[in-house]
Protein backbone atom coordinates (compact mmCIF):
# COMPACT_ATOMS: atom_id res chain seq x y z
CA UNK A 1 0.00 0.00 0.00
CA UNK A 2 1.47 3.66 -0.69
CA UNK A 3 1.39 6.38 1.62
CA UNK A 4 1.12 8.91 -0.93
CA UNK A 5 -2.30 6.73 -2.60
CA UNK A 6 -5.36 6.87 -0.08
CA UNK A 7 -8.86 7.92 -1.32
CA UNK A 8 -10.02 10.66 -1.56
CA UNK A 9 -12.57 9.33 1.11
CA UNK A 10 -11.49 10.31 5.14
CA UNK A 11 -11.26 8.26 8.02
CA UNK A 12 -13.86 10.72 9.46
CA UNK A 13 -16.56 9.00 6.70
CA UNK A 14 -15.19 5.38 7.53
CA UNK A 15 -15.44 5.88 11.02
CA UNK A 16 -19.49 6.96 10.47
CA UNK A 17 -19.95 4.10 8.23
CA UNK A 18 -19.19 1.47 11.17
CA UNK A 19 -21.14 2.74 13.41
CA UNK A 20 -18.73 5.32 15.59
CA UNK A 21 -18.69 8.82 15.82
CA UNK A 22 -15.91 11.02 17.08
CA UNK A 23 -15.00 14.26 17.82
CA UNK A 24 -13.05 15.94 14.59
CA UNK A 25 -10.60 17.40 17.17
CA UNK A 26 -9.94 14.36 18.75
CA UNK A 27 -9.23 12.09 15.52
CA UNK A 28 -6.78 15.61 14.76
CA UNK A 29 -5.21 14.33 17.82
CA UNK A 30 -4.74 10.84 17.25
CA UNK A 31 -3.52 11.15 13.76
CA UNK A 32 -1.07 14.19 14.52
CA UNK A 33 0.30 12.91 17.74
CA UNK A 34 1.30 9.22 15.74
CA UNK A 35 3.59 10.85 13.81
CA UNK A 36 5.34 12.69 16.72
CA UNK A 37 5.31 9.43 19.21
CA UNK A 38 4.83 5.76 18.56
CA UNK A 39 3.21 5.39 21.86
CA UNK A 40 -0.39 6.51 22.43
CA UNK A 41 -2.61 5.80 25.39
CA UNK A 42 -6.12 6.08 25.09
CA UNK A 43 -7.94 6.57 28.21
CA UNK A 44 -11.75 7.11 29.28
CA UNK A 45 -14.97 5.35 30.07
CA UNK A 46 -15.73 1.41 28.79
CA UNK A 47 -17.34 2.03 25.56
CA UNK A 48 -16.52 5.17 24.35
CA UNK A 49 -14.67 3.44 21.36
CA UNK A 50 -11.31 3.55 22.74
CA UNK A 51 -10.16 0.19 21.05
CA UNK A 52 -12.51 0.68 17.90
CA UNK A 53 -10.62 3.98 16.89
CA UNK A 54 -7.06 2.28 16.34
CA UNK A 55 -8.39 -0.14 14.85
CA UNK A 56 -10.69 1.70 12.53
CA UNK A 57 -7.68 3.51 11.56
CA UNK A 58 -5.65 0.29 10.65
CA UNK A 59 -8.45 -1.23 8.75
CA UNK A 60 -8.80 2.19 6.78
CA UNK A 61 -5.14 2.66 6.15
CA UNK A 62 -5.35 -1.18 4.73
CA UNK A 63 -8.41 -0.88 2.50
CA UNK A 64 -8.10 2.77 1.43
CA UNK A 65 -5.78 2.18 -0.95
CA UNK A 66 -5.57 1.03 -4.72
CA UNK A 67 -3.26 -2.33 -4.51
CA UNK A 68 -0.86 -1.67 -7.63
CA UNK A 69 -0.26 -4.45 -9.24
CA UNK A 70 1.32 -5.65 -12.74
CA UNK A 71 -0.09 -7.66 -14.85
CA UNK A 72 1.88 -9.37 -17.14
CA UNK A 73 0.92 -9.71 -20.64
CA UNK A 74 1.84 -12.56 -23.20
CA UNK A 75 2.19 -11.62 -27.31
CA UNK A 76 -0.43 -14.02 -27.62
CA UNK A 77 -2.68 -12.08 -25.58
CA UNK A 78 -2.73 -8.41 -26.53
CA UNK A 79 -5.75 -8.99 -29.01
CA UNK A 80 -7.62 -10.54 -26.23
CA UNK A 81 -8.97 -9.47 -22.59
CA UNK A 82 -6.94 -11.29 -20.26
CA UNK A 83 -3.99 -11.16 -18.70
CA UNK A 84 -1.57 -13.08 -15.74
CA UNK A 85 -0.99 -11.36 -12.66
CA UNK A 86 2.08 -11.49 -10.97
CA UNK A 87 3.06 -13.77 -8.07
CA UNK A 88 3.71 -11.47 -5.78
CA UNK A 89 0.44 -8.78 -6.61
CA UNK A 90 -2.18 -11.74 -5.80
CA UNK A 91 -0.02 -13.05 -2.66
CA UNK A 92 0.11 -9.69 -0.69
CA UNK A 93 -2.51 -7.93 -2.17
CA UNK A 94 -5.70 -9.56 -3.05
CA UNK A 95 -6.78 -11.97 -0.64
CA UNK A 96 -8.32 -14.55 -2.84
CA UNK A 97 -9.15 -17.32 -1.06
CA UNK A 98 -11.78 -15.59 0.70
CA UNK A 99 -13.48 -14.10 -2.36
CA UNK A 100 -13.39 -13.73 -6.17
CA UNK A 101 -15.02 -11.58 -8.09
CA UNK A 102 -15.69 -8.26 -10.07
CA UNK A 103 -13.23 -5.14 -9.23
CA UNK A 104 -13.03 -1.55 -10.46
CA UNK A 105 -9.70 -1.53 -12.23
CA UNK A 106 -7.05 0.78 -13.72
CA UNK A 107 -4.98 -0.29 -16.73
CA UNK A 108 -2.57 2.22 -17.17
CA UNK A 109 -5.04 4.89 -15.31
CA UNK A 110 -7.54 3.93 -17.96
CA UNK A 111 -10.95 2.84 -16.39
CA UNK A 112 -12.31 -0.76 -16.83
CA UNK A 113 -14.50 -3.75 -15.01
CA UNK A 114 -12.03 -6.17 -14.29
CA UNK A 115 -12.59 -9.94 -12.80
CA UNK A 116 -10.03 -11.90 -10.96
CA UNK A 117 -9.45 -15.72 -10.48
CA UNK A 118 -6.75 -17.84 -9.74
CA UNK A 119 -6.22 -20.79 -12.07
CA UNK A 120 -3.97 -23.85 -11.16
CA UNK A 121 -2.10 -25.51 -13.96
CA UNK A 122 -0.44 -29.07 -13.81
CA UNK A 123 2.10 -30.02 -16.51
CA UNK A 124 3.85 -33.23 -16.63
CA UNK A 125 6.26 -34.86 -19.27
CA UNK A 126 5.72 -38.55 -19.07
CA UNK A 127 4.39 -40.00 -22.72
CA UNK A 128 2.49 -42.45 -21.56
CA UNK A 129 0.36 -40.48 -19.05
CA UNK A 130 0.15 -37.88 -21.71
CA UNK A 131 -1.97 -40.22 -24.05
CA UNK A 132 -3.47 -41.55 -21.14
CA UNK A 133 -5.09 -37.97 -20.37
CA UNK A 134 -5.56 -37.60 -23.56
CA UNK A 135 -8.29 -40.14 -23.67
CA UNK A 136 -9.95 -38.48 -20.63
CA UNK A 137 -9.99 -35.51 -22.26
CA UNK A 138 -11.59 -36.50 -25.27
CA UNK A 139 -14.17 -37.93 -23.25
CA UNK A 140 -14.91 -35.17 -21.12
CA UNK A 141 -14.06 -37.21 -18.03
CA UNK A 142 -12.27 -35.76 -14.63
CA UNK A 143 -9.45 -37.69 -12.74
CA UNK A 144 -8.24 -37.04 -9.40
CA UNK A 145 -4.52 -36.42 -8.71
CA UNK A 146 -2.58 -36.88 -5.14
CA UNK A 147 0.51 -34.26 -4.46
CA UNK A 148 2.77 -35.65 -1.52
CA UNK A 149 2.48 -32.74 0.94
CA UNK A 150 5.85 -33.36 2.54
CA UNK A 151 6.83 -31.63 -0.96
CA UNK A 152 4.73 -28.85 -1.08
CA UNK A 153 6.40 -27.75 2.59
CA UNK A 154 9.51 -26.72 0.26
CA UNK A 155 7.70 -24.70 -1.58
CA UNK A 156 5.36 -22.38 0.37
CA UNK A 157 6.09 -19.85 3.06
CA UNK A 158 6.65 -21.76 5.89
CA UNK A 159 3.51 -20.98 7.41
CA UNK A 160 1.70 -25.06 6.06
CA UNK A 161 0.87 -26.83 9.76
CA UNK A 162 -2.59 -27.75 9.28
CA UNK A 163 -1.79 -30.07 5.92
CA UNK A 164 -3.96 -33.57 5.13
CA UNK A 165 -2.39 -36.37 3.21
CA UNK A 166 -2.49 -36.73 0.74
CA UNK A 167 -3.50 -33.60 -1.13
CA UNK A 168 -6.69 -33.74 -3.62
CA UNK A 169 -6.96 -32.21 -6.69
CA UNK A 170 -9.48 -32.92 -9.25
CA UNK A 171 -9.12 -31.89 -12.86
CA UNK A 172 -12.03 -30.56 -14.43
CA UNK A 173 -10.88 -28.37 -17.16
CA UNK A 174 -11.81 -29.56 -21.25
CA UNK A 175 -9.45 -27.53 -22.25
CA UNK A 176 -5.31 -28.40 -22.55
CA UNK A 177 -2.68 -26.32 -23.37
CA UNK A 178 0.96 -26.67 -23.81
CA UNK A 179 4.38 -24.99 -23.02
CA UNK A 180 6.52 -22.95 -25.44
CA UNK A 181 7.82 -25.89 -26.72
CA UNK A 182 4.36 -27.53 -27.56
CA UNK A 183 5.32 -30.59 -25.18
CA UNK A 184 4.20 -30.58 -21.91
CA UNK A 185 0.54 -30.33 -21.37
CA UNK A 186 -0.93 -27.73 -18.56
CA UNK A 187 -4.40 -28.76 -17.50
CA UNK A 188 -6.35 -26.46 -15.52
CA UNK A 189 -7.51 -27.81 -12.18
CA UNK A 190 -9.70 -27.65 -10.03
CA UNK A 191 -9.77 -25.06 -7.10
CA UNK A 192 -10.15 -27.53 -4.61
CA UNK A 193 -5.91 -26.85 -4.77
CA UNK A 194 -7.04 -23.92 -2.51
CA UNK A 195 -7.83 -25.97 0.86
CA UNK A 196 -4.27 -27.50 0.90
CA UNK A 197 -2.01 -24.91 0.39
CA UNK A 198 -1.31 -21.01 -0.33
CA UNK A 199 1.04 -19.78 -3.33
CA UNK A 200 3.70 -21.58 -4.54
CA UNK A 201 7.05 -20.10 -5.45
CA UNK A 202 6.35 -20.66 -9.11
CA UNK A 203 6.50 -24.49 -10.49
CA UNK A 204 6.03 -26.50 -7.68
CA UNK A 205 7.45 -29.77 -8.06
CA UNK A 206 5.93 -33.18 -7.03
CA UNK A 207 4.54 -36.00 -8.40
CA UNK A 208 0.75 -37.34 -9.41
CA UNK A 209 -0.43 -40.74 -8.28
CA UNK A 210 -2.81 -42.52 -11.28
CA UNK A 211 -4.33 -45.51 -11.30
CA UNK A 212 -1.65 -46.68 -8.44
CA UNK A 213 1.44 -45.34 -10.51
CA UNK A 214 3.73 -42.25 -9.75
CA UNK A 215 4.78 -40.32 -11.99
CA UNK A 216 6.52 -36.94 -11.98
CA UNK A 217 4.86 -33.71 -12.56
CA UNK A 218 4.52 -29.97 -11.62
CA UNK A 219 1.98 -27.66 -10.28
CA UNK A 220 1.62 -23.57 -10.44
CA UNK A 221 -0.87 -21.28 -9.41
CA UNK A 222 -1.70 -18.17 -11.48
CA UNK A 223 -3.90 -14.99 -11.19
CA UNK A 224 -5.98 -14.11 -14.20
CA UNK A 225 -7.39 -10.90 -14.79
CA UNK A 226 -9.82 -10.30 -17.15
CA UNK A 227 -11.92 -7.26 -18.20
CA UNK A 228 -14.62 -6.37 -20.16
CA UNK A 229 -13.51 -5.60 -23.82
CA UNK A 230 -12.97 -2.17 -24.09
CA UNK A 231 -11.86 -0.62 -27.85
CA UNK A 232 -9.68 2.07 -26.44
CA UNK A 233 -7.68 -0.33 -23.94
CA UNK A 234 -7.36 -3.24 -26.47
CA UNK A 235 -5.91 -0.59 -29.34
CA UNK A 236 -3.40 0.69 -26.25
CA UNK A 237 -2.41 -3.02 -25.28
CA UNK A 238 -1.13 -3.80 -29.08
CA UNK A 239 0.60 -0.38 -29.15
CA UNK A 240 2.51 -1.32 -26.29
CA UNK A 241 2.86 -5.02 -27.56
CA UNK A 242 5.03 -7.23 -25.23
CA UNK A 243 5.35 -4.64 -22.35
CA UNK A 244 4.36 -4.79 -18.97
CA UNK A 245 1.06 -2.84 -18.15
CA UNK A 246 0.52 -1.35 -14.14
CA UNK A 247 -3.15 -2.53 -13.19
CA UNK A 248 -4.66 -1.04 -9.99
CA UNK A 249 -7.27 -2.94 -8.58
CA UNK A 250 -10.38 -0.90 -6.48
CA UNK A 251 -10.92 -3.80 -3.35
CA UNK A 252 -14.12 -3.23 -1.84
CA UNK A 253 -14.06 -2.47 1.77
CA UNK A 254 -16.86 -4.08 2.78
CA UNK A 255 -14.54 -7.58 1.55
CA UNK A 256 -12.46 -7.04 4.38
CA UNK A 257 -14.53 -5.95 7.34
CA UNK A 258 -14.42 -9.95 8.92
CA UNK A 259 -10.90 -10.37 8.11
CA UNK A 260 -8.50 -10.46 11.32
CA UNK A 261 -4.81 -10.57 11.12
CA UNK A 262 -3.46 -14.20 10.47
CA UNK A 263 -0.83 -16.13 8.96
CA UNK A 264 -2.82 -15.78 5.23
CA UNK A 265 -3.14 -12.64 5.56
CA UNK A 266 0.00 -10.85 7.09
CA UNK A 267 -0.67 -8.01 4.92
CA UNK A 268 -3.44 -6.78 7.25
CA UNK A 269 -1.55 -4.45 9.80
CA UNK A 270 -2.81 -4.70 13.25
CA UNK A 271 -2.82 -7.09 15.99
CA UNK A 272 -5.35 -6.89 19.07
CA UNK A 273 -3.77 -8.42 22.40
CA UNK A 274 -5.58 -8.13 24.99
CA UNK A 275 -3.46 -7.47 28.79
CA UNK A 276 -3.84 -10.19 31.41
CA UNK A 277 -4.04 -9.07 34.93
CA UNK A 278 -1.32 -11.99 35.46
CA UNK A 279 1.09 -10.18 33.24
CA UNK A 280 4.16 -10.55 35.02
CA UNK A 281 6.63 -10.10 31.99
CA UNK A 282 6.85 -9.05 28.14
CA UNK A 283 6.51 -13.09 27.24
CA UNK A 284 2.64 -12.63 26.84
CA UNK A 285 4.13 -9.95 24.20
CA UNK A 286 6.90 -10.97 22.22
CA UNK A 287 7.25 -14.66 23.47
CA UNK A 288 10.12 -16.76 24.95
CA UNK A 289 12.41 -19.74 24.28
CA UNK A 290 10.94 -22.88 24.67
CA UNK A 291 13.20 -24.98 26.66
CA UNK A 292 11.56 -28.38 26.06
CA UNK A 293 11.04 -27.89 22.47
CA UNK A 294 14.15 -25.88 21.78
CA UNK A 295 12.19 -23.55 19.66
CA UNK A 296 10.87 -20.12 20.19
CA UNK A 297 7.47 -19.53 21.42
CA UNK A 298 6.00 -16.99 18.79
CA UNK A 299 3.38 -14.39 19.84
CA UNK A 300 0.83 -12.58 17.00
CA UNK A 301 2.50 -9.60 18.23
CA UNK A 302 5.95 -10.83 17.58
CA UNK A 303 4.79 -11.88 14.44
CA UNK A 304 3.34 -8.27 13.58
CA UNK A 305 6.47 -7.07 14.90
CA UNK A 306 8.78 -9.21 12.24
CA UNK A 307 6.23 -8.23 9.30
CA UNK A 308 6.81 -4.21 10.16
CA UNK A 309 10.61 -5.03 10.22
CA UNK A 310 10.16 -6.38 6.53
CA UNK A 311 7.64 -4.03 5.28
CA UNK A 312 8.81 -0.62 6.54
CA UNK A 313 6.89 1.43 3.92
CA UNK A 314 3.65 0.92 5.74
CA UNK A 315 2.87 1.35 9.01
CA UNK A 316 1.66 -1.73 11.61
CA UNK A 317 0.06 -1.13 14.84
CA UNK A 318 0.18 -3.42 18.05
CA UNK A 319 -2.87 -2.45 19.96
CA UNK A 320 -3.00 -3.07 23.94
CA UNK A 321 -6.49 -3.68 24.99
CA UNK A 322 -7.13 -2.59 28.58
CA UNK A 323 -3.41 -2.26 29.24
CA UNK A 324 -3.46 -0.99 33.10
CA UNK A 325 -5.18 -4.49 34.30
CA UNK A 326 -1.90 -5.17 34.86
CA UNK A 327 1.21 -2.96 36.55
CA UNK A 328 2.37 -1.51 33.13
CA UNK A 329 6.34 -1.54 34.54
CA UNK A 330 6.33 -5.27 34.92
CA UNK A 331 5.55 -6.15 31.48
CA UNK A 332 6.13 -3.13 29.44
CA UNK A 333 9.08 -1.48 30.62
CA UNK A 334 11.41 -2.94 27.59
CA UNK A 335 9.36 -1.38 25.47
CA UNK A 336 9.60 2.07 26.88
CA UNK A 337 12.94 1.97 27.12
CA UNK A 338 13.40 0.87 23.60
CA UNK A 339 10.87 3.74 22.09
CA UNK A 340 12.82 6.08 24.40
CA UNK A 341 16.38 4.76 23.50
CA UNK A 342 16.39 3.15 20.06
CA UNK A 343 18.23 -0.08 21.90
CA UNK A 344 16.96 -3.65 21.23
CA UNK A 345 14.76 -5.55 23.62
CA UNK A 346 16.39 -8.88 24.69
CA UNK A 347 14.25 -12.05 24.16
CA UNK A 348 13.65 -13.75 27.33
CA UNK A 349 15.42 -17.20 27.22
CA UNK A 350 17.69 -16.81 24.61
CA UNK A 351 20.83 -14.42 23.17
CA UNK A 352 18.73 -13.43 20.86
CA UNK A 353 17.34 -9.20 20.59
CA UNK A 354 14.43 -7.46 19.14
CA UNK A 355 14.34 -4.36 17.31
CA UNK A 356 11.27 -2.29 17.34
CA UNK A 357 10.88 -0.70 13.82
CA UNK A 358 9.96 2.70 13.24
CA UNK A 359 6.42 2.21 11.14
CA UNK A 360 5.60 0.29 14.30
CA UNK A 361 2.69 2.25 16.48
CA UNK A 362 1.63 0.68 19.87
CA UNK A 363 -1.67 2.05 21.24
CA UNK A 364 -2.40 0.92 25.05
CA UNK A 365 -6.52 1.89 25.98
CA UNK A 366 -6.97 2.37 29.40
CA UNK A 367 -10.53 1.74 31.21
CA UNK A 368 -11.62 4.13 34.07
CA UNK A 369 -12.62 1.92 36.76
CA UNK A 370 -11.85 0.38 40.32
CA UNK A 371 -10.35 -2.72 38.91
CA UNK A 372 -7.28 -1.03 37.13
CA UNK A 373 -3.89 -0.11 38.03
CA UNK A 374 -2.87 4.00 37.91
CA UNK A 375 -0.60 4.96 35.16
CA UNK A 376 3.03 5.93 36.77
CA UNK A 377 3.87 9.21 35.69
CA UNK A 378 7.48 7.93 33.93
CA UNK A 379 5.07 5.72 31.58
CA UNK A 380 2.67 9.00 30.85
CA UNK A 381 5.15 10.79 30.63
CA UNK A 382 6.81 8.58 27.23
CA UNK A 383 3.24 8.83 25.42
CA UNK A 384 0.50 11.04 24.33
CA UNK A 385 -2.57 10.65 26.21
CA UNK A 386 -5.92 10.80 25.11
CA UNK A 387 -8.94 11.31 26.48
CA UNK A 388 -12.60 10.11 25.35
CA UNK A 389 -14.96 11.76 26.61
CA UNK A 390 -18.70 9.98 26.81
CA UNK A 391 -20.71 11.12 23.85
CA UNK A 392 -24.25 12.32 24.12
CA UNK A 393 -26.97 10.06 22.97
CA UNK A 394 -28.46 13.78 21.06
CA UNK A 395 -24.95 14.01 19.70
CA UNK A 396 -24.38 10.39 18.70
CA UNK A 397 -27.64 9.61 16.73
CA UNK A 398 -27.44 12.84 14.92
CA UNK A 399 -24.02 12.31 13.39
CA UNK A 400 -23.88 12.93 9.71
CA UNK A 401 -20.71 11.60 7.74
CA UNK A 402 -21.52 14.29 4.82
CA UNK A 403 -19.81 16.98 7.33
CA UNK A 404 -16.42 15.36 6.94
CA UNK A 405 -15.03 18.91 5.88
CA UNK A 406 -11.32 19.04 7.75
CA UNK A 407 -9.22 22.66 7.78
CA UNK A 408 -5.90 20.91 7.06
CA UNK A 409 -3.98 18.22 4.28
CA UNK A 410 -6.37 14.84 4.90
CA UNK A 411 -3.88 13.05 2.68
CA UNK A 412 -1.03 14.68 4.98
CA UNK A 413 -3.12 13.53 8.55
CA UNK A 414 -4.30 10.21 7.28
CA UNK A 415 -0.65 9.35 6.42
CA UNK A 416 1.11 8.35 9.81
CA UNK A 417 4.71 8.02 8.02
CA UNK A 418 4.68 11.06 6.26
CA UNK A 419 7.05 13.12 7.94
CA UNK A 420 8.07 9.95 9.72
CA UNK A 421 11.50 11.71 10.88
CA UNK A 422 10.02 14.25 13.50
CA UNK A 423 11.16 12.21 16.48
CA UNK A 424 14.77 12.67 14.76
CA UNK A 425 14.21 16.62 14.82
CA UNK A 426 16.48 17.87 17.67
CA UNK A 427 15.68 21.65 19.55
CA UNK A 428 17.50 23.44 16.93
CA UNK A 429 16.31 21.79 14.42
CA UNK A 430 12.79 22.52 15.89
CA UNK A 431 13.82 26.55 16.99
CA UNK A 432 14.60 26.80 12.82
CA UNK A 433 11.06 26.21 11.42
CA UNK A 434 9.50 27.32 14.18
CA UNK A 435 11.17 30.68 14.59
CA UNK A 436 9.67 31.54 10.95
CA UNK A 437 6.41 31.25 12.01
CA UNK A 438 4.70 34.32 13.03
CA UNK A 439 1.43 35.60 15.30
CA UNK A 440 0.34 38.70 15.74
CA UNK A 441 3.96 39.69 14.60
CA UNK A 442 5.60 38.03 17.14
CA UNK A 443 7.77 34.76 16.46
CA UNK A 444 6.06 31.50 17.16
CA UNK A 445 9.45 30.12 18.83
CA UNK A 446 9.55 32.87 21.76
CA UNK A 447 5.15 32.79 22.00
CA UNK A 448 6.15 28.91 22.56
CA UNK A 449 8.77 29.10 25.00
CA UNK A 450 7.15 32.06 26.99
CA UNK A 451 3.87 29.79 27.48
CA UNK A 452 5.95 26.31 27.92
CA UNK A 453 7.73 28.19 30.72
CA UNK A 454 5.00 29.54 32.31
CA UNK A 455 3.88 25.99 33.02
CA UNK A 456 6.31 25.06 33.92
CA UNK A 457 7.05 27.50 36.43
CA UNK A 458 3.94 26.44 38.19
CA UNK A 459 4.65 22.48 38.21
CA UNK A 460 7.63 23.49 39.92
CA UNK A 461 6.63 23.12 43.45
CA UNK A 462 5.17 19.94 42.75
CA UNK A 463 6.50 16.53 41.08
CA UNK A 464 4.80 17.12 38.16
CA UNK A 465 7.44 18.98 36.50
CA UNK A 466 8.45 18.16 33.11
CA UNK A 467 11.85 18.14 31.24
CA UNK A 468 13.53 18.03 27.88
CA UNK A 469 11.34 15.46 26.49
CA UNK A 470 8.04 16.30 27.13
CA UNK A 471 9.03 19.91 25.84
CA UNK A 472 10.95 18.83 22.33
CA UNK A 473 7.65 16.51 21.72
CA UNK A 474 5.58 19.20 22.09
CA UNK A 475 6.99 21.51 19.71
CA UNK A 476 7.42 18.14 17.52
CA UNK A 477 3.68 18.03 17.29
CA UNK A 478 3.40 21.96 16.85
CA UNK A 479 5.24 21.16 13.83
CA UNK A 480 3.17 18.71 12.29
CA UNK A 481 -0.12 20.48 13.14
CA UNK A 482 1.52 23.14 11.46
CA UNK A 483 2.07 21.47 8.47
CA UNK A 484 -1.13 19.57 8.91
CA UNK A 485 -2.55 23.14 8.39
CA UNK A 486 -0.53 24.16 5.14
CA UNK A 487 2.48 25.35 6.70
CA UNK A 488 0.93 29.48 6.92
CA UNK A 489 3.30 32.34 7.25
CA UNK A 490 1.04 33.77 9.44
CA UNK A 491 -0.55 30.63 12.20
CA UNK A 492 -3.87 32.39 14.16
CA UNK A 493 -4.97 28.64 14.85
CA UNK A 494 -1.38 27.36 16.89
CA UNK A 495 -3.64 28.21 20.66
CA UNK A 496 -5.84 24.65 19.62
CA UNK A 497 -3.01 22.63 18.91
CA UNK A 498 -1.32 23.68 21.95
CA UNK A 499 -4.56 22.97 23.96
CA UNK A 500 -3.96 19.32 22.56
CA UNK A 501 -0.94 19.17 24.05
CA UNK A 502 -1.83 20.48 27.51
CA UNK A 503 -4.24 18.00 27.99
CA UNK A 504 -2.19 14.82 26.47
CA UNK A 505 1.68 15.82 27.58
CA UNK A 506 1.01 18.19 30.68
CA UNK A 507 -1.79 17.08 32.89
CA UNK A 508 -1.70 13.48 32.61
CA UNK A 509 0.77 12.94 35.00
CA UNK A 510 -1.36 15.15 38.07
CA UNK A 511 -2.79 13.39 40.69
CA UNK A 512 -3.19 13.78 44.66
CA UNK A 513 -4.98 15.04 47.23
CA UNK A 514 -6.33 18.81 47.96
CA UNK A 515 -3.42 19.94 50.17
CA UNK A 516 -0.74 18.84 47.72
CA UNK A 517 -2.42 19.85 43.98
CA UNK A 518 -5.29 21.95 44.33
CA UNK A 519 -3.29 25.26 44.35
CA UNK A 520 -1.50 23.42 41.01
CA UNK A 521 -4.81 22.76 39.53
CA UNK A 522 -5.93 26.57 40.23
CA UNK A 523 -2.83 28.28 38.78
CA UNK A 524 -3.26 25.55 35.84
CA UNK A 525 -6.75 26.71 35.19
CA UNK A 526 -5.84 30.61 35.23
CA UNK A 527 -2.92 29.80 32.69
CA UNK A 528 -5.53 28.62 30.23
CA UNK A 529 -7.73 31.70 30.34
CA UNK A 530 -7.22 34.70 28.56
CA UNK A 531 -6.98 36.72 31.43
CA UNK A 532 -4.62 35.09 33.82
CA UNK A 533 -4.12 37.46 36.90
CA UNK A 534 -7.81 37.36 37.84
CA UNK A 535 -7.13 34.10 40.33
CA UNK A 536 -10.28 32.34 38.92
CA UNK A 537 -11.73 29.44 40.75
CA UNK A 538 -11.59 26.52 38.68
CA UNK A 539 -14.88 24.87 39.89
CA UNK A 540 -18.07 27.57 38.63
CA UNK A 541 -15.92 29.55 35.72
CA UNK A 542 -17.73 29.50 32.82
CA UNK A 543 -16.04 28.61 30.49
CA UNK A 544 -16.22 29.42 26.65
CA UNK A 545 -14.05 30.19 23.83
CA UNK A 546 -14.45 33.67 24.40
CA UNK A 547 -12.95 33.95 27.61
CA UNK A 548 -10.30 30.83 27.49
CA UNK A 549 -7.62 30.18 25.24
CA UNK A 550 -6.89 26.66 26.08
CA UNK A 551 -11.05 25.61 26.08
CA UNK A 552 -10.33 21.61 26.57
CA UNK A 553 -7.54 21.82 29.18
CA UNK A 554 -9.64 24.64 31.05
CA UNK A 555 -12.72 22.18 31.35
CA UNK A 556 -10.41 19.14 32.29
CA UNK A 557 -8.73 21.14 34.84
CA UNK A 558 -12.40 22.19 35.88
CA UNK A 559 -13.77 18.73 36.08
CA UNK A 560 -10.38 17.50 38.15
CA UNK A 561 -11.12 20.51 40.63
CA UNK A 562 -14.41 19.39 41.20
CA UNK A 563 -13.59 15.83 41.77
CA UNK A 564 -10.73 17.46 44.10
CA UNK A 565 -13.34 18.70 46.27
CA UNK A 566 -15.64 16.04 46.49
CA UNK A 567 -13.54 12.96 47.38
CA UNK A 568 -10.24 15.04 48.63
CA UNK A 569 -8.13 13.04 45.78
CA UNK A 570 -8.07 12.95 41.85
CA UNK A 571 -5.85 12.07 38.76
CA UNK A 572 -6.36 12.68 35.08
CA UNK A 573 -8.23 9.52 34.81
CA UNK A 574 -10.43 10.08 37.07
Amino acid sequence: MSENNLQEDSFYKYLISNGYYFDKGLIENYLLSLKVKPFEILTGNSGTGKTKLAQLFAQFLFISTFPEVEMSLTNSVWNENWGTLKRKSIKEYIPINEFGGNFDILIDDMPANGKVYLQVQLQYDDEELKNYFKELHKNYKSYTFKINPELVNNFVNNDIDDFESPIIVSQTSNSCSYDNNGKKPEWTLSTDYYNYTLFPKGWLNGEILVDGKLYSAKIRVLGKLYYDKDEEIQEYLKKNDGKDVKVEIKVDPELFKNITPNKHYPNLIYEILPVGANWTDNTNIIGYHNVITNDYQSTPAYELIKQAQKDSENPYFLILDEMNLSHVERYFSDFLSAIESGEEIPLYGNNKTLTLPNNLFIIGTVNVDETTYMFSPKVLDRANTLEFDTLLAEDYMASDSNDDDFDGDINYLQSPLLDSDISELNIEDLKEILDDISYNGKSLWDILANELTLFQKILKNSSFDFGFRVINEILRFMVVAWRYENSPNEWKNWERYFDAQIKQKILPKLHGSEKAIGIVLKGLFNLCLVERNGNESPKNFNINNDNSRYVTSALKLQNMSKVLSDQRYVSFIN
